[in-house]
Parts: structure tokens; C-alpha cells; sequence
């Protein structure tokens, strides 16, 4: 269906309820893409259709690089009318909207230097956007890679008047109880409370815009490598406001770290919903809800090619110097599956298998009934799952350090751990991405980084009992919501199932939060879970047995309140369940050594000007 240009949308509405922000020449500010050793992708948005231009300067180039763009207007972002009548308690009516058309600008940059800074500048219009980025090394020449990996961000501009539930957790023995979660009371009063699966309790004290936001700042000041994604950025990837707050976040307004380190993002359930247009299905204008989410996306980001034209964007790879980078599509596996498929269904800790779907909300056929061809099947003998193969046998024969990230956490004690046969099943269960674990484990995948659940929890699998196998994280706590364990029953009172008998810890139950009285007010003084991320270095060690360390470094932002519970302050911490892997010369990964074995490794190093170097 062809859509009205913004312009006649505005006009005809009522003036009088439409509070458009003015004009800029940047709707979003460049944001960075595939990088390499040669290389970076830029994009940027603009509201009018004028050509920009982007200059480079730096190491090696005698005078600027200087490109310029062709803006392509892309009508699928426009402003649905749905969204432009949209009311929001506690904001003014469309004071989030952004005037104007969406026209994309895209600018590839090859043939740099590797492992070097650069100064860019983007000219459009009166406006100048400058920043720099830095490109990949090589594999045979680099010291120390940094990347952070977080999902389930899920934007919309009602995050920044709304708290989500922050549902209970384990609590430090020997220490005092929450707050009551009464109505009327202190912290009911101050932050709000609700019933969350039949249980009143309380909502978190950042809302959902100031807990990104935090997030985010904390990773920028972390000046990562590249930035990882698996999925939920958005709040329905059919809902362009959606899209506005997660780019003013990220390359907007707000804050524009994606301006200097790349994204590399996958499909989540979320960017497979339509929201106001549609949800699951069709809305009153026609649109496909799933359709229409992808499509979004696709305008969004540009993935390497691989070698499915129809597939592109949907899964990838992605090296970065020594690492490589596989992100899958969990969206979707055949043959469709449902609840209702199953008569007698699985109860408590039974496990049948891990099923074929990973939704039931729409079929391929509905998918293909609206115009949809990128549909990609996961499961085995799937385009994707043969594509799969074939890059991770390639990276391990290159020797390259492998990460995988997908939406849907395959191992999981949260709310969606359980499959499409289990009486608990939520209809989204990421049970079917285990057919891929034992692909992983012949290639050496270093670890498997999902969301979805909105836990921190990590799981390490392990086969063959070699004591060699996958660490999997869910790091679904950027900035929604702040879940508990899945409980056997319907009440968050029940006790935990325990479904993942692989978990190693989770935030939920190994972070117990302990509350204390404080100059006469009670406190959280420390664990629990909140919003946070996962770090993740890599750092070069340089023998054939001992090539790289991996750390893996679960932080989350520890909110300190006054005795008014008034916000004071953010403060980085780190959970107690810092990982380290370390692997060979091929990028497999090896038995731990023993501590005096490493520091007697590093000291030889140091010896012949190879030690390691961690960046500050």
C-alpha cells in the first residue's frame, strides 16, 4: 500500500494536537556499519533530500577522502496515522514526533589502513557532524579487542514516563526484606507499584528512557570496539517512534556513540512486530505487523552479503581482526508451530526435544500472503543453518576467535525458557536454536551472546564432558524490563522451575539483593538486578598454545538513592561471575591454566616484548 508523504498526513490533521519538533538537517546523525580491517559503512538520515558529503582525514592519506552521497527517500518510515494520533500519558500529545521525510544517505569507505584512527566530518546542508572511528586490525597484528553486548533495549517514547515491574529476586541472607509494595505506600508513591503475575510489587526506580540512556553512557564511556545487538531494540519494528528513540539514544540528540563505534544488530521478536500497525496481524490500513517491522529494519541496517539476496541483513558475518562474527536469525523456523499442536503438554522440568518454531504468531504463509519474501528458516538443512556451517568451518580454519548472537536465548530459566509444548510455554520459547549447539561445539564457538528472556543470566554447555564447551549468555537488560526466574506456576510467589539445567548463574538468584536501614530509610546497598551489559576482551597473548584470553565481564549500573529515594547517582558495578576462557593458536578454546602456569606464561612474555597489553 503506497503511503501519503508525511506533509499530507500533518495536514490533515488537526493542527491544534500535533507539536512537531523544528526541521534539522540531520534527522539521525551518521552511525557507523560493517567494519573491517580497510574499512567502515556510514548511514545517516536527513529530512530533506540534499546530497551530503563525508570527508576523511587521518594516517596515511596525503589529503581528505571526500565522497558524497544520494539520498533515497524511504517512504516506509513515514508516520503512520495511527502514530500521529497517538496520545501518551504524561507527554504531550506528538511532542516525540520528528518533522519532516526520511531520506537515507549511505557512503562505503574501503582501502584504509588497518588498526587506524580516523577523523570524518559530514557536511548536509548548514550542518557539520564530526567525529572519528577507528578501523579493525589485522589477525596478525593486534594487542587487545573491547566489545559490549546488550539487547532488549525495546524503545518507545512512553519509556521516558514509565517504569517497568522490577520483579523480585533472591535476597542476601541475614539481611532485611524489600520494601512493601502496598498501595499508598513509600515506594508505591515514589516509583509506583503493580500485580505482575498475580503478585503486587514494585516498579524499578529508573524508568525505561533514563535506564537506556544511563546504559548507553556507561558503554560509551567504555569506548568500545563495536557494539552487539541480539535483537528487541525496539518497542515493535512496525512502530516508527520506536525507531526515533532508539536512534536519539544512539546517533541522536541524546547521545551518538554508534557515531564512533559500529552496531552489529539481529531480528528479535520485537522487530518482527507491528505494534500500532498491526501487531501480529493487519492493521485497519492493511499492513502486515511482521512485515512491516522487518521492512523498517532493513532500511536501517545493511549487513554483508550472504549469498541469499532475500536473506540479506537477516544473518551474517562479521570479522574483526582475529574475531568473527556469525549473527543468525532466530525469527522464524518450519514448520510453524503452537501451543495448541499439543494436547498433552509438558509439565515442571520435562523436556521433549527443542521443537521447530520459536513464534506462534504468524506462519510463513501469512508472511508470504502479505508480499514478505525474507523470511528465513533456522532449522536444519535451512539456507540459513547451511550458510551457518559453512562460515563457522571457514573462520575455524582461519583460526579466527568465533562469537554467534541471535535473539532468542536458547538455554534460559526466564520467562521464555520452555518450548512450544510445555504447559507454561509462552509461545516464544528459544528452545529450537539448541539443534545448533552442537555445530557450535565442533567449531569452538568461544559463546553465543541472545536476550529475550530480559535476564543476565549465563549457561555453559558442554556435551562431549571434555570441560571444553559454550558459554551462552542472555544479556537481555539493557533497558526494559527486569525479570525474574520462570516460576512453577502462575504467581511470582511460586517457587522457581528451573527449567535450564545448564545455568550457571543469573543475576536473579547468584546477585542477592541486600537491603539495609540507612540513616533511618531502607536501602538497597547492593546486588540485584538491574539495567547493565555484558564486556567482553579479547587480548592477545601470542603463543600457539595460549594465543588469546577472552574475559567476559557481566556489568550492570547500581542505582544510589538518597533518604528521600531521590536518584543521586549511577555507579558502574560488576556481578561476581567474571568469566575467562582462554584459546590456541587455531582460535579453539583450551583448558584453563592454572594460575602459576599463566603468570610464569606472562612473565616469559613480557621477557621478549610479546606480553599483553590491556587497554585502560
Amino acid at each position: 500500500m503506497r503511503m501519503r508523504p508525511i506533509a499530507a498526513l500533518i495536514a490533515s490533521l488537526s493542527a491544534s494536537f500535533i507539536a512537531l519538533p523544528a526541521a534539522a538537517d540531520f534527522r539521525i546523525n551518521p552511525y557507523l556499519q560493517n567494519p573491517s580491517s580497510d574499512g567502515m559503512y556510514f548511514t545517516w538520515f536527513t529530512t530533506s533530500a540534499d546530497a551530503g558529503s563525508l570527508a576523511i582525514s587521518g594516517p596515511g592519506l596525503a589529503s581528505p577522502i571526500v565522497l558524497n552521497s544520494l539520498p533515497t527517500l524511504e517512504s516506509t518510515l513515514a508516520y503512520t496515522n495511527a502514530e500521529l494520533n497517538q496520545s501518551i500519558s504524561g507527554l504531550d500529545k506528538g511532542s516525540w514526533l520528528i518533522a519532516g521525510d526520511n531520506y537515507k544517505h549511505t557512503v562505503d569507505v574501503r582501502s584504509l589502513q588497518a588498526n587506524t584512527t580516523y577523523q570524518y566530518t559530514v557536511t548536509q546542508g548548514g550542518s557539520v557532524f564530526q567525529s572519528s572511528f577507528k578501523t579493525a586490525p589485522t589477525r596478525d597484528a593486534w594487542s587487545s579487542i573491547r566489545f559490549i553486548a546488550m539487547s532488549d533495549s525495546e524503545t518507545e517514547p512512553a519509556g521516558r514516563v514509565s517504569s517497568r515491574e522490577w520483579q523480585p529476586g533472591a535476597l542476601a541472607a541475614g539481611g532485611l526484606d524489600r520494601p512493601s509494595a502496598a498501595v499508598g505506600g513509600t515506594w508505591d508513591q515514589k516509583f509506583g507499584t503493580r500485580v505482575q503475575a498475580g503478585v503486587r510489587t514494585l516498579n524499578y526506580v529508573l524508568t525505561e528512557d533514563e535506564g537506556y540512556r544511563r546504559n548507553v553512557e556507561m558503554v560509551n564511556s567504555r569506548t568500545p570496539d563495536f557494539l552487539m545487538m541480539p535483537g528487541d531494540l525496539v518497542q515493535g519494528g512496525g512502530y516508527q517512534p520506536g525507531w526515533d528513540e532508539f536512534f536519539r539514544q544512539n546517533a541522536g540528540s541524546v547521545a551518538s556513540g554508534l557515531s564512533s563505534h559500529p552496531i552489529l544488530p539481529a531480528l528479535g521478536n520485537w522487530e518482527n512486530f507491528g505494534a500500532l500497525n498491526g501487531g501480529y496481524g493487519n492493521d485497519a490500513d492493511g499492513r502486515f505487523g511482521p512485515k512491516f517491522g522487518r521492512d523498517k529494519y532493513h532500511v536501517y541496517f545493511d549487513a554483508p552479503d550472504n549469498g541469499t539476496p532475500e536473506h540479506r541483513d537477516n544473518y551474517y558475518r562479521v570479522d574483526y581482526g582475529p574475531i568473527t562474527i556469525i549473527t543468525l536469525d532466530s525469527s522464524n523456523g518450519l514448520p510453524d508451530d503452537r501451543p495448541q499442536n499439543y494436547a498433552n503438554k509438558l509439565t515442571g522440568t520435562q523436556y521433549n526435544g527443542p521443537g521447530t518454531d520459536t513464534q506462534n504468531n504468524y506462519t510463513k504463509e501469512q508472511y508470504e500472503a502479505a508480499g514478505g519474501t525474507d523470511l528465513s528458516d533456522f532449522n536444519p538443512g535451512s539456507a540459513q543453518w547451511n550458510w551457518a556451517e559453512q562460515q563457522l568451518a571457514d573462520a575455524r580454519a582461519d583460526g579466527q576467535v568465533v562469537f554467534v548472537q541471535f535473539h532468542h536465548v536458547p538455554f534460559s530459566n526466564g520467562e521464555h525458557g520452555v518450548g512450544m509444548d510445555h504447559a507454561l510455554t509462552t509461545g516464544q520459547g528459544g528452545t529450537p536454536m539448541r539443534q545448533y549447539h552442537p555445530m557450535f561445539e565442533q567449531f569452538g564457538v568461544a559463546a553465543v551472546l541472545s536476550g529475550h528472556s530480559e535476564m543476565f543470566e549465563r549457561s555453559f554447555v558442554d556435551s562431549n564432558g571434555d570441560g571444553i564447551g559454550v558459554q551462552y549468555y542472555d544479556v537481555g537488560v539493557s533497558g526494559d524490563g527486569l525479570r525474574s526466574g520462570k516460576k512453577n506456576g502462575s504467581l511470582l510467589s511460586d517457587p522457581a522451575l528451573d527449567y535450564n539445567e545448564f545455568s550457571q548463574w543469573t543475576a536473579d538468584q547468584s546477585a542477592p539483593e541486600q537491603w539495609a536501614m540507612v540513616d533511618g530509610v531502607l536501602q538497597l546497598v547492593d546486588g540485584g538486578k538491574h539495567y547493565g551489559h555484558l564486556e567482553v576482551e579479547v587480548e592477545y597473548l601470542g603463543t600457539e598454545s595460549l594465543y588469546a584470553k577472552v574475559t567476559f565481564t557481566p556489568v550492570y549500573l547500581f542505582p544510589v538513592l538518597d533518604s528521600e529515594y531521590n536518584l543521586i547517582e549511577t555507579q558502574r558495578r560488576v556481578y561476581d561471575d567474571v568469566v575467562t576462557v582462554y584459546l590456541n593458536g587455531a582460535g579453539q578454546v583450551v583448558a584453563v591454566p592454572e594460575p602459576a602456569e599463566y603468570a610464569m606464561l606472562l612473565a616469559g612474555l613480557a621477557l621478549v616484548g610479546f606480553a599483553a597489553r590491556r587497554r585502560a
